[in-house]
């Protein structure tokens, strides 16, 4: 009952996307199936700081990564905490637990070049994907940010597209006059009526898993893309494209949606990775 309820405040409350809630979730089932837990009324009250030590020791020895036991660990504190606000737990036991680090992976990006010279190729004939692609990097929006694009969202007047982040944040995120100019033509010349920028032949929005496979498949073909072929790597090569070019973290942070500047500090590696090359190519002495 009072995981359900937890979920429930996650939805209507908190506004967490479906896929979070389902990782939400998972955490406190699988430490409910650790703990052999045979009721669901508030068993957390029975959990000590030993009982913790050993489920995090237990996750690390299934080979999960610090980064995703740190994820279970405070999913898992999330939840006490709600318990205890409800009055149904004194403390949160996990507030004393010492988690493993977890880390922080530097983003994978695609050249510059290589990015550039496919927007320009696919100008001529645009493809749904193509013009994907050119959107998602043009503006660092998130894939789920891409497929809740309505066209009322897009205010060709001013070239501002209103895009609706995490938590249903909104934020306003600027547009290139050609980008503009290409925007009202793809708009113009599709046969399909939907509110819908991007959508099906029923004119229902793209599942964010179609996206995936499109923009997969149109880069797995393209020169000088290596690596994870997504739309989030687009999203991190545009914010360590404009780190390169001298844009200041506050501004990216803020055309990111970023909800802390330590969010955006993880493409400072990047930056300095590129200015340490630049150095050993340009120095006299390097």
């Amino acid at each position: 009952m009072e995981r359900s309820d937890f979920i429930d405040f996650l939805r209507v409350q908190k506004r967490y996307s479906i896929r979070t809630q389902s990782i939400y979730n998972h955490a406190i089932t699988d430490f409910y199936n650790f703990m052999d837990f045979q009721k669901e009324d508030n068993p957390m009250k029975e959990v000590s700081l030993n009982h913790l030590r050993a489920y995090t020791g237990w996750l690390l020895e299934q080979g999960l990564s610090p980064a995703t036991v740190y994820q279970r660990l405070s999913a898992l504190s999330s939840y006490c905490n709600y318990l205890v606000r409800k009055g149904k737990l004194p403390d949160n036991p996990l507030k004393l637990l010492i988690r493993p680090k977890k880390g922080r992976r530097i983003p994978e990006f695609y050249p510059e070049a290589s990015i550039n010279n496919l927007i320009d190729r696919s100008e001529s004939s645009p493809t749904l994907v193509s013009f994907m692609i050119h959107l998602i990097y043009a503006t660092g929006i998130r894939r789920a940010e891409l497929a809740g694009i309505r066209i009322e969202d897009i205010d060709f007047y001013r070239s501002l597209l209103r895009v609706r982040g995490k938590g249903n944040k909104e934020r306003d995120v600027p547009l290139g006059k050609g980008l503009v100019r290409d925007l009202q033509q793809f708009i113009a010349e599709r046969n399909i009526n939907s509110p819908w920028l991007f959508c099906r032949k029923d004119g229902q929005p793209l599942a964010l898993t179609t996206i995936s496979k499109m923009v997969h498949k149109e880069l797995s073909g393209e020169p000088g893309f290596t690596g994870k072929k997504s739309p989030h790597v687009l999203r991190h090569s545009l914010a360590t494209h404009l780190l390169n070019r001298g844009a200041d973290l506050n501004s990216i942070k803020e055309l990111l949606g970023h909800d802390s500047l330590a969010a955006t500090q993880v493409y400072t590696h990047n930056s300095f990775e590129a200015l340490k090359k630049a150095y050993k190519k340009a120095h006299p002495r390097a």
